[in-house]
């Protein structure tokens, strides 16, 4: 069975929260299994800017900075 990691995921969208994914689980995966869109966020792990494949391997900081833009 993989191993199992908590990730604390904090926005200014929600409450924080503590999720339980498999170790490697990308922030990505992470994002819609919460019912995000990952264009609508920046995903910043462990205070480091990351990419939407990023895969999570320890317990970890997940703030999701939400995106705005206007015209």
């Amino acid at each position: 069975m993989p191993e199992e990691v908590e990730v604390l995921v904090e926005s200014s969208r929600f409450e924080p929260r503590v999720v339980r994914v498999r170790a490697g689980e990308t922030v990505g995966s992470v994002v819609r299994a919460l019912g995000l869109n990952t264009a609508e966020y920046v995903a910043v792990l462990d205070g480091r800017v990351v990419p939407e494949d990023e895969p999570i391997t320890a317990p970890a900081r997940l703030r999701l900075v939400p995106v705005v833009s206007g015209g």
